[in-house]
C-alpha cells in the first residue's frame, strides 16, 4: 500500500472532509477524525465481523505509515519505529542510559516526554525555562528532551538553537513532535530521536505512534519488548526458538492496532495532500485572529492558552465550543478544518 500524494485545493472542499457537529478547537488533545479515516477503521471492524479481515495485510499500512512519516521528519522508512503510545519509546531512550546520566529537560514538559527519565532513580534530571534551554546545556549532559511544540501553552521550541547546542555539549537530542507534526514543519531538525503520536494534528485514530533515530542513536538503544512483529520477517519467524530481530528501527516495533494503522493511513494521505506549510500558514492565521480578538499579540503556534472564568467556560460549553482545560487555562487549538467564523463565534462566547 502507498500512500497517494494528490494535490488538494486548500479551501472549502478540506474541510468537506470532515463533518464536525460542534466548533471543534482541541486538537491539541486529539484530531478531529476525518471522514475517510472512520470509514477505514469501520470498514475494518465490519470485516472482523464477518471473518473477512486479513490481518497481514496491515503491514502494507503499516510501512506506508512508516514512509509517510518518515518523509515528514527527513528519515528514510529504515529508521522508522512503530508503538501505540509516545511514553514507551521514549523509555527505550531512558533506559539506554548509563546510571548517572545527565538529561535535560524543560520546565512544563509533559509528562510522557519527561517521566521516562525521571522513573530512572538512578539518572540526573534537570529543569530549566523553555527559552533558557540552548543556554543551560552543560558539557556532560547525555540527553536533551523536549516537545517541539509545548502542550500546555503551545510554546514553540527554537529548534535549530536547543540541537545545535547540545550536539555541542556533547549531548543526543529527542523531540517529541506530537504537537507539531501535521502542522508545523519538523522536517531535517538535526535531531538523534525522534517520537510523535498520530492522533493528534497527524489526524489518525487513537493507536499509532513513531519512533524515528540517526542509525548511531538507534543503535544505543535496546529492544526491551522484542515481540513477533519486530521479527526480520514476523510471520515466518513467529516460532523460531532463536532471536531473529530486524536489522532497522522494526526491531523496536511492537504488534500494531490493526484499526489505528489502516486508518492513520487516509489520514497521511491527506496531511501530505493539503501540505505542512499550507496548514501552518492556515492554522497560525487562524490562531492570531484569535489572539488578536482576546487582546494578545500574535504569535507563531497554532495553540493558544489564556485564563478564563468558570462562567466563561459554561458559555464555551453551552455554544457547542470544544477547548480543554490544562494547566489551570484554557487551550485552544486551531487545525484545517476550523474558519474564521468558528475563531470569530468563540470570541464573541468567550468576551460575552
Amino acid at each position: 500500500m502507498t500512500i497517494a500524494r494528490t494535490p488538494a485545493p486548500f479551501a472549502a472542499t478540506v474541510r468537506e472532509a470532515f463533518a464536525p457537529s460542534v466548533i471543534f478547537l482541541n486538537a491539541a488533545g486529539h484530531g478531529l477524525t476525518p471522514k475517510s479515516v472512520a470509514a477505514a477503521v469501520e470498514a475494518a471492524e465490519r470485516q472482523r465481523v464477518t471473518g473477512e479481515f486479513d490481518s497481514v495485510a496491515v503491514d502494507s499500512a503499516v510501512h506506508a505509515c512508516r514512509v509517510a512519516f518518515g518523509e515528514l521528519i527527513g528519515f528514510e522508512a529504515r529508521q522508522v519505529a512503530i508503538g501505540a503510545q509516545v511514553s514507551p519509546l521514549v523509555g527505550l531512550v531512558a533506559e539506554s542510559l548509563p546510571p548517572g546520566a545527565k538529561v535535560i529537560v524543560p520546565e512544563g514538559e509533559f509528562t510522557s516526554v519527561r517521566w521516562p527519565f525521571l522513573a530512572r532513580r538512578d539518572l540526573e534530571v534537570r529543569t530549566v525555562p523553555l527559552r533558557e534551554l540552548a543556554d543551560a546545556v552543560r558539557p556532560g549532559d547525555a540527553v536533551l528532551a523536549a516537545s517541539v511544540v509545548q502542550s500546555a501553552d503551545g510554546s514553540v521550541l527554537d529548534v535549530p538553537a536547543v540541537v545545535d547546542a547540545a550536539h555541542a555539549s556533547g549531548a543526543r537530542v529527542l523531540l517529541d513532535v506530537s504537537q507539531a507534526a501535521g502542522w508545523f514543519p519538523v522536517r531535517d531538525t538535526g535531531a538523534d530521536w525522534i517520537v510523535s503520536v498520530g492522533f493528534k494534528w497527524l489526524l489518525g485514530p487513537k493507536g499509532t505512534a513513531f519512533l524515528a533515530g540517526t542509525d548511531a542513536a538507534l543503535d544505543t538503544l535496546r529492544p526491551l519488548a522484542a515481540g513477533w512483529y519486530a521479527g526480520d520477517n514476523p510471520w515466518t519467524s513467529v516460532y523460531e526458538p532463536s532471536l531473529g530481530l530486524a536489522t532497522d528501527a522494526r526491531r523496536f516495533d511492537v504488534s500494531p492496532v490493526w484499526s489505528a494503522w489502516l486508518g492513520q493511513v487516509p489520514a497521511l494521505e491527506l496531511v501530505q495532500s493539503i501540505g505542512i506549510e499550507n496548514i501552518r500558514r492556515h492554522n497560525v492565521a487562524l490562531t492570531n485572529r484569535l489572539r488578536t480578538g482576546l487582546g494578545l499579540p500574535e504569535g507563531n503556534s497554532a495553540i493558544v492558552s489564556v485564563a478564563a472564568t468558570p462562567e466563561a467556560l459554561e458559555r464555551l460549553g453551552a455554544a457547542g465550543i470544544v477547548g480543554a482545560i490544562r494547566a489551570g487555562r484554557l487551550r485552544l487549538a486551531c487545525h484545517l478544518y476550523n474558519t474564521e467564523a468558528d475563531i470569530d463565534h468563540t470570541l464573541d462566547v468567550l468576551i460575552g
